[in-house]
């Protein structure tokens, strides 16, 4: 079997080779460090494009990991990103609020995808860095009061733009099922026949990792186990309901949000940009905000980074008014995510921390299977059943968990180099 340094150097003659056949052929092609699934590459163009654009991203596709090539994965994630993209390149939501920088979120734009050779060429983005390591190394703890704002609103960007994704996304899917007229979206229902397979890693990854986290921290988890096995049970039956099913990113989390990495000025305009969209699939909408509040709350329960908590205020703000269904199924999706992903993430703290975030995950999720408000309001959580300007806003009676664009979002539009994974 070929080694990793190999793998590496045939792959980069391989895509090196199609390039040069193309629009797109290259003085250069630098592979780019980070990501695991995928090949990933700074090019500088031979000839500039139309716009005087001379330098670009290919990301490339096998079917296994690019970091594990015994580890096998789908390659209809290529095309299930590169629709996405596609769909996404004209669609920004954009946050101006006074005493805060002005936040536009969208995607990176997709300039080609070949479905052949599985090779994407993407719009290049110099100087970013990812919203997590961004907030480790630009905000301290305590985080000074006056970057409150800032980092409220972005929190509310962000959900502004995945709010509206989720609208407009189920719209399009359920005209699809009708064989109606497909805008804003009209490929995305295909791309989307082709994730199953993510759809069935995502439930288990998140339920059945759940279940085994029992064994890890079986002092604090076991009296939990059997509410455990019947949110995996109903996770499950969403599936099977297709008509309340949407298009999700499905790995919403600060690790694919990129920024400039410089400071927050309350008089700058900060661009948001959503990447890795491979993981694209038919869902809930639980499971992209549970994703993104868990993260985003881990680095408050490991780092006390204040940064954190305001970032979910904002976020659960700027998902507007939502039934308390809704409410509800994402609270218990932020204590899933919280134990099936913040235990056991790598050079966090230590095991005596990731107890800690075992037992906030647990207490999460009984009390948000039991509904029990009390405990909710009294917790740094609160802001997911609080009034609106605490939380997100709560309307009644309870309806199916169908989002809509969230309040103050409008339609418009160490460094981090690329957004492969």
């Amino acid at each position: 079997m070929a080694t990793p340094s190999e793998i590496f150097d045939s792959t980069r003659l391989k895509v090196l080779a199609w390039l040069n056949g193309t629009r797109y052929a290259v003085t250069s092609l630098q592979t780019l460090i980070g990501g695991q699934s995928n090949f990933t590459y700074h090019a500088r163009l031979l000839t500039p494009l139309e716009d005087g654009t001379t330098d670009v991203l290919v990301k490339h596709s096998e079917p296994y990991m690019a970091r594990h090539a015994a580890n096998s994965v789908t390659i209809n994630r290529c095309l299930v990103e590169a629709v996405c993209l596609t769909e996404l390149n004209s669609v920004e939501v954009e946050l101006n609020q006074p005493s805060s920088a002005k936040y536009i979120a969208r995607t990176p734009k997709c300039l080609h995808y070949d479905h052949e050779t599985k090779t994407q060429i993407l719009e290049y983005l110099p100087g970013v860095v990812n919203l997590k390591d961004y907030v480790l190394s630009h905000f301290p703890s305590p985080t000074p009061q006056s970057l409150q704002p800032q980092c409220h609103n972005l929190g509310k960007a962000l959900a502004g733009y995945i709010v509206r994704f989720h609208s407009e996304a189920k719209k399009a899917v359920l005209r699809s099922d009708a064989g109606t007229n497909l805008e804003p979206f009209p490929t995305l229902h295909v791309g989307l026949e082709h994730s199953e397979e993510m759809q069935t890693l995502k439930h288990m990854i998140n339920y059945d990792w759940l279940l085994q986290r029992v064994n890890q921290f079986p002092e604090i988890l076991s009296e939990a186990t059997d509410i455990f096995s019947q949110v995996k049970e109903e996770a499950l039956k969403e599936l099977s309901n297709a008509r309340e099913l949407t298009a999700i990113h499905g790995d919403f989390c600060p690790q694919n949000i990129l920024l400039p990495d410089k400071p927050l000025e309350a008089d700058g305009e900060i661009p948001l940009f959503v990447a890795d969209w491979e993981n694209a699939q038919l869902g809930v909408e639980s499971l992209d905000h549970g994703e993104m509040i868990g993260e985003l709350y881990a680095l408050w329960l490991y780092k006390r980074i204040d940064a954190g908590l305001w970032t979910v205020r904002g976020y659960t703000e700027g998902l507007g008014s939502q039934s308390e269904t809704f409410a509800w199924r994402v609270a218990l999706q932020v204590g899933v995510h919280l134990l099936s992903f913040g235990t056991v993430a790598p050079g966090w703290g230590t095991p005596a921390q990731a107890e800690n975030v075992a037992r906030h995950g647990r207490d999460v999720i009984v009390n948000a299977w039991h509904k029990n408000r009390e405990w909710f309001d009294a917790s740094d959580l609160a802001c997911l059943l609080q009034d609106e300007h605490q939380g997100m806003t709560l309307v009644s009676p309870p309806s199916a968990m169908l989002s809509r664009r969230g309040e103050g979002a409008s339609s418009g539009g160490g460094r981090h180099d690329s957004y492969g994974k």
